[in-house]
């Protein structure tokens, strides 16, 4: 299981699902495009020998990659 901490500090679970759907929220809110489509592009190598800030949100969505896998 998966584990994330609410705003409060506390570490809460996350089963499978929810995981996938927080990162497809985060992939869609830092980047426009949906985690799947994310995950595509980050397998195709797209990001590889980039710098990272520049690209919008690329930071914020690899960093939650464990999430989406």
């Amino acid at each position: 299981m998966s584990t994330a901490t609410d705003v409060t500090g506390d570490v809460i679970g996350v089963d499978g699902q929810d995981s996938a759907d927080l990162f497809d929220q985060m992939a869609r809110v830092n980047m426009g495009i949906s985690g799947t489509e994310f995950l595509s592009r980050w397998d195709s190598g797209e990001f590889e020998g980039i710098d990272w800030d520049s690209v919008d949100g690329l930071t914020e969505v690899a960093m939650a990659l464990p999430f989406a896998r």
